[in-house]
């Protein structure tokens, strides 16, 4: 692909477009990144706190998800303790190293100055901007997808097997970060169905060693997930919605209108813009929008048929970003361009600085206008809890609730990280907690939850209420929590001689 390097108005490129000065910039937002997460503060989300949980065991899979992410904290908290900042670290840090390696294919495949726009566009991101305050499975899939063409890239040029190595290493970790990169082969058939280059790649065994080498990463979570009744698989399946098989125009109308804040409006209308002109796609671009393409129409499907979260398109994003910054500077929009850079930039002004701009501006928060409402008062309620926890050193705790136990496991001290769930549906594992710590008979536990006494009688032989406690956090919404000392978990036979009591 070194023959689709194009000359800019036969100007010299300047520096201003260099890889280290792209490189600095990169690093002065990571900087201004981590200091918004420990400044402000960002609280620990409860998925967060749940992985978090994950990462005290090293495991192949877990519940919900493949295991980088939970490797990743445990990588970053075993270093660095577990802050706030610490167990949010590897995202701010892959999503800048991500866009580096956005520089460096849209370097490879064009010049310095769409490098560098494409570089800018990926970082400012409003997803981008986002998920660098949380760590999520986004973080390492972006990045290994981002990798992953790097190295495939260089394997095409140089011809050696390394790179190959490389790429199927990279490919077989992205698939261990989120198994929506199993989209990324997908689109090396649209690629070859539209280019004879795409053709030359799937001729070439070099190509299937690299995807063998991908799957053979994925193995062991396999076998993980065949120990555990293919939990991770079914959860997807589950969120997905697909088994209603119902088309629904107004999901996608959603989901489309997502993408707008996921890219920005400004870099959307650019790409939808670079489609309209039409024209002659050189092979660079075709392969490119055969990265964007497949997966944004796979999962436009899915939104239309089941549920798909706005995020699930993000790795198209990465090729859509160097589509930006090669037609900006092909077809002169430069003027749409900074404006589209404006707005991501504001965007990311405001959520970023929210709390501090509602102040100065007199504006009171509430649960209907705070971006950060879901991640509010849970350390305040829990610690209201510590004294009483703590009369009660041996005995564990529990629950019938993933955000509850989450944020409690993480906000007391010491960490309960291994809390015990109720299975209040036998035939179905809801998460985690109960995969590998279900409640048991015959043990007694400190019980966290919402339930009322009635309720809980109804499930426990002996219930103790021990403390209620609220936690306000705007005037219309107040955290809320029971603990009770629980003992003697019924059986079914059981609980049918229990009448069933009202339900809060």
């Amino acid at each position: 692909m070194s023959s689709t390097y194009v000359v800019v108005d036969g100007r010299e490129q300047t520096a201003v477009f260099s890889l280290p000065s792209f490189i600095g910039l990169t690093c002065l937002l990571l900087g201004y990144r981590l200091w918004t997460i420990d400044a402000t503060p960002i609280p620990i989300f409860f998925d967060e706190a749940y992985y978090l949980s994950w990462a005290q065991h090293w495991q192949w899979g877990y519940y919900s998800k493949p295991p980088v992410v939970a490797w990743l904290i445990s990588l970053t908290t075993s270093l660095f303790g577990n802050g706030t900042l610490s167990v949010k670290l590897a995202s701010p840090l892959l999503y800048h190293v991500t866009a580096v390696l956005v520089y460096c294919i849209a370097l490879r495949l064009f010049d310095r100055r769409c490098a560098f726009y494409s570089g800018c566009v990926f970082l400012l991101m409003p997803l981008v901007g986002f998920n660098s305050l949380f760590i999520t499975t986004d973080a390492p899939l972006l990045f290994f997808w981002a990798l992953s063409c790097f190295a495939f890239l260089n394997a095409l040029e140089s011809r050696h097997i390394y790179w190959w190595l490389v790429a199927g290493l990279c490919a077989g970790l992205g698939l261990l970060s989120k198994y929506t990169f199993i989209l990324l082969p997908v689109t090396f058939l649209i690629w070859a169905a539209i280019d004879n280059r795409g053709q030359q790649v799937l001729s070439t065994p070099r190509f299937w060693l690299a995807c063998t080498i991908a799957l053979l990463c994925l193995l062991p979570n396999l076998l993980w997930n065949a120990q555990h009744g293919f939990v991770s698989f079914q959860h997807t399946a589950e969120i997905s919605h697909q088994q209603r098989n119902s088309f629904n125009l107004l999901r996608l109308l959603e989901f489309w209108g997502g993408q707008l804040l996921v890219f920005g409006p400004g870099m959307a209308l650019l790409l939808l813009r670079r489609l309209r002109t039409g024209g002659e796609f050189n092979s660079s671009e075709k392969w490119l929008w055969s990265l964007f393409v497949p997966t944004f129409a796979l999962l436009s499907a899915q939104a239309l048929t089941g549920r798909a979260n706005v995020n699930w398109a993000a790795p198209a994003y990465i090729s859509a970003s160097i589509i930006v910054g090669h037609s900006v500077i092909h077809w002169q929009w430069h003027r749409t361009f900074r404006v589209g850079l404006l707005i991501n930039v504001v965007l990311m002004l405001v959520f970023y600085h929210y709390i501090a701009l509602t102040d100065a501006l007199g504006i009171e928060r509430k649960h209907g206008n705070d971006p950060f409402k879901r991640v509010l008062g849970w350390q305040a309620l829990v610690e209201q809890f510590q004294d009483d926890i703590d009369r009660y050193p041996e005995l564990p705790l529990a629950g019938n609730s993933r955000k509850l136990l989450s944020y409690f496991e993480y906000y007391l001290q010491p960490h309960h990280f291994t809390p015990r769930y109720l299975d209040n549906s036998p035939e179905h594992i809801d998460n985690h907690y109960e995969l590998l710590y279900p409640v048991k008979p015959g043990e007694a536990y400190l019980f966290i939850t919402t339930w009322n006494q009635a309720k809980l009688e109804s499930h426990f032989a002996r219930v103790e209420p021990i403390a209620e406690k609220n936690q306000r956090v705007y005037s219309n919404l107040v955290r809320h929590a029971r603990l009770y000392r629980v003992e003697g978990l019924l059986t079914s036979t059981q609980k049918t001689a229990v009448s069933t009591p009202h339900q809060e």
